[in-house]
């Protein structure tokens, strides 16, 4: 990142995870475990907007989107926006290993992860311009390294990464677990 990316919009954005899955999936069983994800690592979770499109010859498309945010210090917070859009998709209902029936839908679905540590969210240090300088010479030169290496680091392996292998795991994709559980000491 360059200390110009923070002058202004003084924000350090995550590279995005996307995901995509075709098939039958439990869309209740997934808003809960992405709820829960964010209520166990003390996020407070928004659900900003949710579209749904005419019905087209083949199903429903909906927009999903989501936002956490989690403040960590007084001038730092972390904010994930999960988008969830869903194409094709139409209700089947599925016997399950027990011998019962669960009502399931089936389509394609494409997920978005985007993470982003946002400094000075409360927008203290920008009531007047020697504030906003002081503001921009914090972040370029006092926590620049701070930003670049532990709270981007933390944000993408600990949260953003560790929710695309849950959602993995709950869409039953190939590889189940997180792969970077075992980097930068996180077991």
């Amino acid at each position: 990142m360059k200390p110009e990316d923070f002058v202004h919009g003084a924000e350090a954005h995550n590279t995005p995870v996307y995901m995509q899955y075709k098939g039958i999936l439990d869309m209740q069983d997934l808003y809960e475990s992405i709820a829960d994800f964010f209520r166990q690592k003390k996020f407070k979770f928004y659900e900003k907007q949710q579209r749904l499109r005419r019905p087209g010859p083949f199903g429903v498309e909906v927009l999903h989107s989501f936002e956490a945010r989690r403040e960590i210090e007084d001038f730092y917070e972390w904010v994930v926006n999960v988008n969830i859009e869903t194409f094709d998709m139409h209700d089947v209902e599925v016997v399950m290993k027990n011998g019962r029936k669960k009502k399931m839908a089936k389509g394609r679905i494409w997920i978005q992860i985007l993470g982003k540590v946002v400094m000075d969210y409360e927008r203290i240090w920008e009531k007047n311009a020697f504030l906003a300088y002081l503001k921009s010479f914090y972040i370029k030169y006092v926590i620049r390294k701070r930003i670049d290496s532990y709270w981007w680091d933390e944000l993408q392996y600990k949260i953003v990464l560790r929710l695309h292998a849950l959602i993995k795991e709950r869409l039953k994709m190939a590889s189940e677990g997180s792969e970077f559980r075992h980097m930068a000491g996180v077991h």
